[in-house]
């Protein structure tokens, strides 16, 4: 059955456990972290990008857009890090507004982010693709509907005609040293 929207809000995140024991929760995918992972794909496989298909059968976008993510992080290291650490939190967190929380709370919920943020400086390579695999399983659907929210937006730009106004063209060299556009002589 397909989740609803409201399923998805509610459902609570389910723990991710690293090979050190450590515990992360994967929250959803919000418009910063979009763009984060946007510059991951760009970054790393740059026109490979193009060949993903919006249109495409929900589990063959997954698996593309999974494949694309894996093979950019080598030249989008720093990116693919932040992204990461950006579409996770440290599992057992006291979730309260910080002016509610106990001094004990508090300083529970700084260790917690203290061993999360050693955790995800470098984690493990099988930590990492069990990470972007979860993400990308879980936020796929939600990408595939955005990529054709766009797509037809970017088809609506074409159809109308807004991509072919003219451009103001430069003038040629020999419009340049036309006497028209030649700076009237000087006194001095």
């Amino acid at each position: 059955m397909a989740e609803t929207e409201l399923d998805i809000l509610a459902a609570d995140p389910t723990p991710l456990k690293f090979s050190t024991g450590f515990q992360v929760e994967v929250v959803r995918l919000r418009t910063r972290q979009v763009f984060r992972l946007l510059k991951v794909l760009t970054q790393g496989a740059g026109p490979a990008l193009s060949t993903l298909d919006f249109k495409a059968e929900p589990d063959e976008f997954m698996q593309r857009l999974l494949a694309l993510v894996v093979i950019s992080i080598p030249e989008a290291e720093n990116a693919a890090i932040q992204f990461l650490a950006s579409m996770c939190r440290p599992a057992g967190l006291v979730d309260k507004k910080p002016r509610d929380l106990t001094k004990q709370e508090r300083e529970g919920n700084d260790a917690l982010w203290a061993e999360f943020n050693e955790e995800l400086n470098n984690p493990e390579p099988e930590d990492t693709i069990d990470l972007i695999e979860e993400i990308i399983t879980r936020e796929a659907p939600h990408l595939q509907a955005l990529g054709k929210r766009i797509g037809a937006l970017v088809g609506m730009f074409t159809k109308t005609g807004q991509d072919k106004e003219k451009a103001e063209t430069p003038p040629t060299p020999e419009q340049l040293n036309s006497p028209e556009l030649s700076p009237e002589p000087s006194t001095f």
